[in-house]
């Protein structure tokens, strides 16, 4: 299997892994000769990469962080909660003030636990992590756009548990980040109509509003969960910057690693909102949903790195660019270079990642420089000294 760009889908290709739509039902499943109809299907509910089988690919097996059926699960149960949230707490008025008046007013919350799912949920997802001995996130943005809220969410809670496992973190500081992190932007489904907005189509008035939604998700977990201190305080600051240029409270980093201490400063931002943030931001950065402009995995990487050390703990980030396999099975790939100068300027498919080096993986050969189509050939890049690739999506 390889993945494709959707734009480059044609009628005829297979399909090589089941889609699946905002609710977590099957879309399209795997095995499927796509027609125009269908590619349209897959255009209209936003996805930008697909799997699909071909001689080319032949062999090549994809690498799930989270199995489909988990996946598949955890996005149901999620968009029930969203959803949940959403009816019971809808507001029109979007005065900051408020609404945090009215969350604060709120007595009825019982009809609203969600925590213990949520918390099933995690445990779930650390299951398959854990026992599967996962230490990179392997997957490429291939979602869709109409259940991006909750898609965002899995994805931004696996790469916080990776990033927290190469801290060191217990299982119980694991399941904490992973908790925050599904239910990060909780406080977002409470505007519905502005939610899912490009933040330069909002009025002044809405980015106000969003900007305090770190606040709002903190208040709805509260008042669900009065004792998940850590659970709130990490989604509190998780739009915090490391040099106090963040929101809503402008918190400063304690500086460091934020690998497991004793101390709590107050005034400081929370060690996992840290890992959250840049794992929030990584997602946010290859979706594009920010700004229509989906970056591939190397591009947000590079993109997260420039704001270390002002926006970012360079700790965090330098973890983060240890747990995300910028070259996955079945990624097209362009050779840069390498230090033989063999192969400069082919196309290639990934057919194994290299842990050790993500430049280096083993590929199949598929075109030359000048893009004519050559028998493919199988490359281990391990045997190169270096190399460099580039993503062809």
């Amino acid at each position: 299997m390889r993945i494709i760009n959707v734009n480059k889908l044609d009628p005829g290709s297979i399909l090589g892994k089941s889609l699946y739509n905002e609710k977590g039902d099957l879309l399209l499943a795997a095995g499927y000769k796509l027609n125009a109809e269908m590619i349209s299907l897959i255009h209209k509910k936003g996805f930008n990469f697909v799997f699909v089988m071909d001689e080319l690919s032949e062999g090549i097996v994809p690498e799930d962080v989270i199995s489909d059926s988990v996946r598949q699960i955890v996005n149901h149960q999620l968009a029930e909660t969203f959803k949940d949230v959403q009816n019971n707490l809808a507001f029109e008025k979007f005065e900051p003030e408020h609404v945090k008046q009215a969350l604060e007013e709120k007595r009825n919350w019982g009809s609203m636990d969600f925590m213990p799912n949520v918390r099933q949920q995690v445990n779930l997802l650390l299951e398959e992590i854990l026992e599967n001995h996962v230490t990179m996130f392997t997957s490429l943005p291939i979602k869709s756009e109409s259940g991006q809220d909750y898609e965002h969410a899995l994805d931004t809670s696996v790469v916080s548990i990776l990033i927290a496992l190469a801290f060191g973190y217990d299982q119980r500081e694991l399941k904490s980040i992973g908790i925050a992190s599904l239910v990060h932007d909780i406080g977002k489904m409470i505007f519905p109509q502005i939610k899912n907005k490009a933040h330069n189509d909002m009025t002044k008035d809405e980015r106000m509003l969003m900007r305090e939604h770190p606040t709002f998700s903190m208040m709805i977990i509260k008042g669900t969960d009065p004792d998940s201190f850590r659970e709130q305080t990490t989604v509190a600051h998780h739009h915090e910057h490391y040099d106090g240029s963040g929101y809503p409270q402008a918190l400063k980093s304690e500086g460091g690693s934020p690998a497991k201490k004793s101390s709590k400063p107050a005034g400081k931002i929370f060690r996992h909102a840290e890992i959250l943030a840049v794992a929030n931001s990584y997602d946010n950065l290859i979706t594009g949903c920010l700004d229509g402009n989906p970056r591939t995995p190397e591009q947000a990487i590079s993109e997260i790195i420039t704001g270390a050390g002002s926006l970012w703990n360079p700790y965090v980030v330098r973890n983060l660019a240890k747990v995300i396999q910028c070259y996955p099975a079945g990624a097209p790939v362009r050779i840069v270079n390498t230090r033989s100068k063999l192969y400069v300027g082919y196309q290639a498919l990934v057919m194994e990642a290299n842990p050790d080096d993500q430049n280096r993986p083993v590929v199949i050969m598929t075109h030359n420089t000048v893009g004519a189509r050559i028998p493919p050939r199988m490359v281990d890049l391990k045997e190169e000294e270096s190399a460099s690739l580039e993503l062809s999506l």
